[in-house]
């Protein structure tokens, strides 16, 4: 299914977003050093982040080993009156200049918001695997070909359809959206279980 525009992002969607790994971030969450908003993903609850949510998790990333936790709750928390270039504590003895991290955090969204809008799901394509638009290419095929090794020049000659564009935000819708399935087998799957032998201590023998 194709993931709708909003302004709630699901785990892992923040984890792309903000360059944190998806551990990090479920750690903020449990511990509650980030903020989260109860919603629903394709029918089920699960803990959304808005947009401070997001910014405070870019902030966690930068500060998590220079600040305590607590600090960091008490940061994020004054996010929500904070201007556009400062947020402070403690009546302004510490101060923390927010351009960069917005900066960066605009820039990520804006490509995961050009990913989706290259990518499109047809059920008469591999049963609506995520495709890129005009095209019968799979995204998560090329985001695992380039994690193969492969270079964009070997792609989009194998790939005539598909643009360089394409190609750099794979790896990023991929990684926000991954493919949902059965666990893969493994292969003593279909084998009988391994008996193992049991032997009394009565019948060994100690030199």
């Amino acid at each position: 299914m194709q993931p709708r525009e909003t302004s709630l992002f699901t785990p892992t969607e923040a984890a792309v977003l903000t360059r944190l790994p998806l551990k990090a971030v479920n750690n903020a969450i449990d511990k509650r050093t980030v903020s989260t908003v109860a919603g629903k993903r394709a029918g089920n609850s699960t803990r959304l982040f808005d947009l401070r949510g997001l910014m405070s998790l870019t902030l966690e990333r930068r500060l998590a080993d220079r600040f305590v936790p607590q600090l960091r709750r008490e940061l994020f928390e004054a996010l929500a009156g904070a201007s556009r270039n400062m947020a402070s504590l403690d009546g302004g003895f510490l101060k923390i200049d927010l351009r960069e991290p917005r900066r960066e955090l605009a820039a990520s969204l804006r490509e995961l918001r050009r990913a989706r809008q290259l990518v499109t799901s047809d059920p008469d394509i591999k049963g609506g695997e995520p495709a890129f638009r005009g095209t019968r290419v799979q995204v998560h095929l090329i985001a695992g070909l380039i994690a193969q090794g492969e270079s964009a020049e070997d792609l989009l000659a194998s790939y005539p359809r598909i643009n360089s564009e394409m190609i750099r935000l794979a790896p990023i819708y991929a990684a926000a959206y991954p493919l949902r399935g059965r666990p893969r087998k493994q292969p003593w799957h279909d084998r009988p279980p391994v008996r193992r032998a049991v032997v009394k201590l009565s019948t060994i023998e100690i030199a």
